[in-house]
């Protein structure tokens, strides 16, 4: 058996990614999240460079099936029709959140909503819950998760515990001054890639961008990084009335009035996360600090990179079974 090509390990290590993941892939989204080996060079491939390959390598032959256009590693054929099933639930699960984003356009100081995780790549269970990443202004962190967990709580749809299904889950904050993740690793990543912007706006569009420039690491795992475009493909105009509510209340907690809420509010939640028993766990990470608020008590990482590393093990890509995660408890 011949020995496979650089480009022949990068597609297999991707397309093995995604199987854990459940999610078959297309020749044009395996060039997409195509993954780069860490200690070679960088090559710029063309996407008639993976279509070549994944239709006529011998190597692939032997490894990897295709229907409908997905590519999945052999004796997968289920997770096709269940990678469209899924489409369909994140169809249903995005109108409803529609309506949760558009009242959230009222809370003061939010300079970006992103979806992240199965949410922004289109891979839902009917009990998956909403994950968002929070962008808010420097200086009002605390302010901004105290107005989201608020509301969500008002409204009922806020994450709690074992109840999941279509609820939103807020496990990361991050401020307009600390974009960047400090967390590197393949499984963030590919993670951070797929986020999406949730709004429509100059501003939003703006602070998005910015975001991707600040976490141009994720070149060292991604052969064809490029700045995403997801941010516009289910983006949702800001309304004006919401937007004017949100300034006003920005400008009551401006100064001396905004810092002592801030201050206080920073007091009061991080003593209450401290305290929580769940942020001990092992294959977790809880940030707490005035630039970021990270809650993964128990992150899909401390499972997907081992089973990853296992994976590329048993296919004899022993160059791709090193990835380590981005710093987990353990």
């Amino acid at each position: 058996m011949s020995i496979p090509t650089q480009l022949e390990k990068q597609i297999i290590a991707t397309v093995v990614y995604y199987d854990i993941l459940n999610y078959p892939l297309t020749s044009f989204e395996i060039f997409l999240y195509l993954i780069k080996d860490t200690e070679s060079k960088e090559n710029k491939y063309l996407l008639s460079d993976i279509v070549e390959l994944v239709d006529g390598s011998e190597f692939f032959k032997n490894n990897l099936d295709q229907e409908l256009g997905f590519y999945f590693l052999k004796g997968r054929n289920k997770i096709v029709q269940e990678r469209l099933d899924r489409k369909k639930i994140w169809d249903e699960k995005w109108k409803k959140s529609k309506k949760i984003f558009w009242i959230m356009q009222i809370i003061p100081f939010t300079k970006l909503v992103m979806g992240s995780g199965s949410f922004s790549l289109g891979n839902t269970r009917k009990d998956s819950d909403v994950d968002l990443m929070i962008v808010a202004k420097w200086g009002r962190i605390w302010t901004v998760r105290t107005f989201f967990t608020l509301l969500t709580s008002l409204l009922r749809v806020r994450r709690y515990k074992e109840k999941t299904e279509d609820m939103i889950c807020l496990n990361h904050y991050i401020t307009d001054k600390s974009l960047r993740i400090p967390f590197e690793s393949l499984y963030t990543a590919q993670l951070y890639y797929h986020i999406l912007s949730i709004y429509d706006s100059k501003e939003d569009r703006k602070m998005f961008r910015k975001f991707q420039e600040e976490n141009q690491w994720m070149k060292k795992y991604l052969e064809n990084y490029e700045f995403s475009q997801l941010e516009g493909l289910r983006s949702m105009k800001r309304n004006r009335i919401l937007s004017f509510i949100s300034k006003s209340f920005e400008f009551i907690l401006s100064g001396k009035i905004g810092d002592y809420f801030e201050i206080t509010m920073s007091k009061i939640q991080s003593n209450r996360i401290k305290k929580d028993p769940l942020n001990l766990k092992k294959g977790g990470r809880i940030t707490i600090s005035d630039d970021q608020l990270e809650f993964h008590p128990d992150s899909h990482e401390s499972h997907i990179i081992p089973k990853f590393n296992q994976k590329m093990q048993e296919l004899g890509i022993s160059e791709f079974a090193n990835q380590k995660d981005s710093g987990l408890n353990i």
